[in-house]
């Protein structure tokens, strides 16, 4: 909770991936919040009552998770409704006149999308979507320590560049809504 709205109003795209992992947690635990409990909240160093907030906050995303019938696999609506937003404000940028930095930074990364996309058969997805999922699968890889080629790399930094572009476009035009 407290990592997620810092996320959330500092750099939406990091939300989302932080979202989406915490959801795997969640997964990978069986929705049992006294394993979250012990392996997340009670590492908090925060008061008591923060703690509760923390642990009600993960509760109703269990409830919201399950509801949505998302046990295996998928984001919850906020999440899939702000890759959306982000899908139509990628496609208003490269649409907009004089709109230069954010067109050239997709011809950066165009070619990659589409063999990305080839790569984790993707299919429909949104080319937002694909980066944030390439992103993701980068920080996996990190994580389990696995080396990356510098083709990959230098193909991650091209989705890298858009995304950043995309948050710093979405909190310029969405400062007064973030966290209500």
């Amino acid at each position: 909770m407290i990592v997620a709205n810092l996320k959330k109003e500092e750099n939406i795209i990091e939300y989302i991936i932080y979202m989406r992992q915490i959801q795997d947690i969640l997964r990978a635990n069986n929705f049992d919040i006294s394993k979250i409990e012990e392996l997340i909240i009670n590492r908090y160093d925060v008061a008591e009552n923060q703690k509760t907030e923390i642990r009600q906050w993960y509760s109703n995303l269990i409830i919201e998770i399950k509801n949505q019938k998302l046990e295996t696999s998928g984001d919850i609506k906020e999440i899939k409704s702000l890759i959306e937003d982000l899908t139509l404000l990628n496609e208003k940028l490269l649409n907009t006149r004089g709109e230069l930095k954010h067109k050239e930074l997709f011809r950066w990364a165009e070619s990659n999308i589409i063999e990305y996309r080839k790569l984790s058969r993707a299919g429909e997805i949104s080319d937002v979507e694909v980066c944030i999922n390439a992103i993701q699968s980068l920080l996996l890889l990190r994580l389990k320590k696995e080396p990356i080629s510098d083709e990959t790399a230098q193909a991650m930094q091209t989705f890298s560049n858009i995304l950043a572009n995309l948050a710093l476009e979405w909190h310029d035009r969405n400062k007064e809504t973030i966290n209500r």
